[in-house]
């Protein structure tokens, strides 16, 4: 004769216990100490460009110590600990880059008036496009590499002869920028013959 056994209900495999209201509040503080230190870091040597400047061991190391803190939020225990090991992380990125020779972003520009009164500033790099605008919030803000991209496209697709006409005439200078008018646009169909 076969014995009936009743399937038991399933259990998870990891029960969840959810934190206290000061313990969620630690948490959200520490978090915001954490968020702290990285905005001070992020605006002296530029949003992600620390862990390349410190060298591809401790940027591995780095790495594996943030998926711990972003496991530790996910599952809400462990975060204080956490945080408190990657803030030690981001000091020692710091350290290895100074020791490796990089320089913290110098935020220099140049600068230009545009036809619209606006005033736009020219940086090295990427990474000082954020310093400038952080900390000139009315300046219209580009790196180098972004306006050899802008010139470029220009020169494809709205002006191919300039470059043509700076070559023929050293030191011409474009002083004026104009789109077509709707008339001009309309009067340049092509000639059916």
């Amino acid at each position: 004769m076969a014995r009936r056994v009743t399937k038991r209900p399933t259990k998870p495999n990891r029960p969840y216990y959810a934190p206290s209201a000061p313990a969620e509040r630690r948490m959200q503080q520490s978090l915001v100490d954490y968020d702290e230190a990285v905005s001070k870091l992020e605006l002296k040597w530029g949003v992600d460009r620390l862990p390349w400047l410190a060298g591809g061991e401790l940027r591995e190391k780095f790495e594996a110590q943030m998926d711990k803190l972003n496991k530790a939020i996910d599952s809400r225990s462990d975060i204080e600990h956490q945080v408190e090991v990657t803030k030690r992380g981001l000091v020692a990125l710091e350290k290895a880059a100074i020791a490796n020779g990089a320089d913290p972003l110098s935020g220099e520009y140049f600068e230009a008036a545009m036809p619209d009164g606006r005033v736009m500033a020219v940086v090295k790099t990427n990474y000082d496009v954020a310093k400038v605008k952080r900390e000139n919030r009315e300046l219209v803000v580009y790196s180098v590499d972004e306006l050899a991209m802008i010139v470029s496209k220009f020169e494809k697709d709205k002006a191919p002869l300039v470059n043509d006409i700076k070559e023929m005439f050293p030191g011409a200078v474009v002083e004026t920028v104009k789109s077509r008018t709707k008339t001009e646009e309309l009067l340049n169909d092509e000639i059916p013959f």
